[in-house]
């Protein structure tokens, strides 16, 4: 049971971070698309390749606390090996060559389907900068 309550936990800041991520990324590329580039070619590279990066930053900083609460429980001997096992997991790519213990190993499939959720919801703001792009360009 107290694995359950940590995965909901986890998933709680999880999603926070990302709800800061995604707000951060879509006001700047929004901001970005529309102020700086006179080429309308360029505003959409310029804002989509700001709104990428920082997305991928905010995914590894979720798989990242992720392998802190691994760390901490001691399920994992080291950050390293942590933050792969969580990359992993998150990606839903999933080894198989590092394990939790059997305590917590319900973990990883938890930590899969939020990433799967999370790397959706990247996908749908990307998308949404993008439909805004075409259509200002519609508008204007």
């Amino acid at each position: 049971m107290k694995f359950l309550i940590l995965a909901v936990l986890l998933t709680l800041l999880t999603v926070a971070m990302h709800c800061v991520g995604s707000y951060a990324a879509m006001t700047q590329g929004v901001r970005l698309q529309r102020k700086h580039a006179t080429r309308y070619w360029l505003r959409i590279v310029l804002a989509q390749t700001y709104v990428v990066t920082l997305m991928l930053i905010v995914h590894l900083c979720e798989a990242a606390l992720w392998a802190a609460a691994y760390c901490w429980l001691d399920a994992l001997s080291d950050f390293p090996t942590a933050m792969y096992y969580s990359l992993s997991s998150y990606s839903t790519v999933g080894y198989g060559d590092v394990v939790l213990p059997h305590d917590w190993r319900t973990l990883g499939p938890i930590e899969s389907i939020v990433g799967v959720l999370m790397l959706g919801w990247s996908t749908a703001v990307i998308v949404a900068l993008l439909q805004d792009f075409f259509h200002e360009q519609r508008t204007s």
